[in-house]
């Protein structure tokens, strides 16, 4: 708990502080909120600074304050609520960035909140961004767990309450990485995508030094490209589950799927490449969002969209139920020592493509069309996205060939499918129910970055497909020697071909639902 924390700004915040210039000029508005509280008419003559300042209760709280420089901060003219802890404060083992985040900004907010309601209960945004509950509890009033000890002090700039001592600080997700060298690794590679932005305008100015605008409180804007498709795990509005592997666990993880990711010898940027994509497969599956999904116990939907069954027997074996782990401000964080996701769950999942969609398909000796199921035809919801190929002959006695391109292949073993629809639905009905014997041909880079063919059925061997139905057919296993992973133009096709002659009555008319490469499991 005692390393450098980073601080995450929630960019939603940023536009509310904006708006501060708005606030100002309705100031009366906020003030006569508090103004007959308690029917305490009273006119204030202090800043917040100036009555914490004034109070021997609040010494320790005040020391702190001027030495971190919000004595000016209090002393301005913006609206805070603060709720000042009494008595002693404990700030061991904070660094000085530390006791501004977790202790001095988690007791400051903007704007008023007072207690003068009969039932207060509300998440209060204090200035690191955290959420605290502010409720009536019996005759009193509750700040966090700390009861008050008095309310409602009026000042030039807002309101004070005296709370009974410090309340506690929760790390968001986020901002629990940095708590541990034990999980480093995981923690180096997700802020490593970090871009940080001064915010000027929400930023607390100081005085001009040297020409230059120094800031009592700068507000610095930071956007993570990996975060955005992950999970904003650093968004306090937002609430997640991580699953939180040691450098150990990330060790053995990353040596199981490296090999996934190895490209052939002369690509360009190689290794960075492996690294990156290798470092993506290991954190793609540890994030789940709990707006997605209501009983997380059963099953967990990754914000990579796969789905792990019964979690708790299998990819959270360590653990009993989602109330174990460590509670964040924003979610729960499960650390684990081994990564126990199956290839086929994760990283190596199926690969599909559309047979509809011609874009990236080359066509031999045949016109392709694209056709919409009808929504009352019973095999409507049975086939993908309701759209099929229709792949019909150029000519009389032309042998139709479809090249189909796939994306992101792995170093690593598939089962080839092609799902053919029944002929009923061919344009040309004169063909009745004649079934399609084809031919399949892969398309693969070498060790060496060389395009070689494959066939896994010739013309010897070809495969029937039933004219009857909807048939998926396998034409066997073909493990790929490299990855093509993130490619623009794909070098990986899949050839189907028809094994039609002219002697031959079977359908030369081709009614492909889409191509399927499934993992093979281990």
């Amino acid at each position: 708990m005692n390393k450098t924390m980073k601080y995450m700004k929630n960019i939603r915040l940023f536009g509310l502080l904006l708006m501060l210039p708005l606030a100002f000029a309705s100031c009366t508005d906020v003030w006569n909120e508090h103004y007959d509280v308690d029917n305490q008419k009273q006119i204030a003559d202090k800043t917040l600074w100036e009555e914490i300042e004034a109070r021997p209760e609040l010494r320790a709280f005040a020391d702190c304050l001027k030495q971190y420089g919000y004595d000016e901060v209090l002393n301005g003219d913006q609206m805070f609520t603060v709720f000042a802890p009494q008595g002693d404060i404990d700030l061991k083992n904070l660094s000085a960035e530390k006791v501004k985040e977790e202790f001095i900004k988690n007791h400051i907010a903007r704007f008023s909140h007072s207690a003068n309601n009969a039932t207060v209960d509300k998440d209060v945004l204090m200035l690191n961004e955290k959420f605290v509950n502010f409720t009536k509890e019996g005759d009193g009033y509750k700040f966090g767990e700390s009861m008050l000890a008095e309310k409602n002090v009026l000042a030039k700039n807002g309101v004070l309450h005296v709370i009974g001592s410090q309340v506690p600080f929760f790390y968001n997700i986020w901002e629990y990485l940095t708590t541990d060298t034990a999980y480093s690794k995981i923690r180096e590679f997700l802020y490593s995508f970090d871009e940080n932005e001064l915010d000027e305008e929400a930023s607390v100015k100081g005085p001009i030094v040297d020409g230059m605008q120094t800031y009592v409180d700068s507000v610095v804007v930071t956007t993570n490209e990996l975060l955005y498709m992950l999970g904003s795990i650093n968004d306090e509005d937002s609430t997640y589950t991580m699953i939180l592997p040691t450098n150990k666990a990330w060790d053995a993880a990353y040596k199981r799927i490296a090999p996934y990711y190895t490209f052939y010898k002369n690509k360009v940027d190689k290794d960075s490449l492996e690294d990156l994509y290798t470092k993506r497969g290991i954190v793609g599956d540890l994030i789940f969002s709990h707006t997605v999904q209501k009983s997380m116990q059963d099953s967990l939907i990754s914000t990579s969209l796969n789905v792990f069954d019964r979690p708790f027997d299998y990819i959270l074996s360590d653990y009993s139920s989602m109330d174990d782990g460590y509670v964040c401000s924003n979610g729960n964080v499960f650390v684990v020592d081994s990564l126990r996701h199956a290839p086929w769950d994760s990283w190596h999942t199926r690969l599909k493509v559309e047979g509809e969609r011609t874009n990236g398909h080359e066509f031999t000796q045949c016109i392709a069309y694209r056709r919409n199921l009808s929504h009352s035809d019973s095999l409507y919801t049975k086939i993908s996205k309701g759209s099929y190929l229709e792949a019909v002959p150029s000519r009389a006695g032309a042998t139709p060939s479809i090249e189909f391109s796939v994306w992101n292949t792995l170093a690593a073993a598939y089962e080839v499918k092609i799902v053919f629809l029944p002929q009923r639905l061919a344009t040309d009905k004169s063909i009745g129910e004649l079934p399609n014997h084809i031919q399949v041909a892969v398309d693969y880079l070498d060790a060496s970055g060389k395009s070689k063919k494959a066939n896994l059925k010739t013309a010897k061997d070809s495969l029937h497909v039933d004219p009857t139905r909807i048939d998926t057919v396998s034409a066997g296993v073909f493990e790929f020697p490299v990855a093509t992973f993130g490619e623009e133009k794909s070098s990986t096709k899949i050839t189907v071909k028809s094994a039609a002659r002219s002697k031959d009555v079977k359908s030369r008319t081709f009614l492909v639902d889409c191509i399927i490469l499934e993992p093979v499991k281990e």
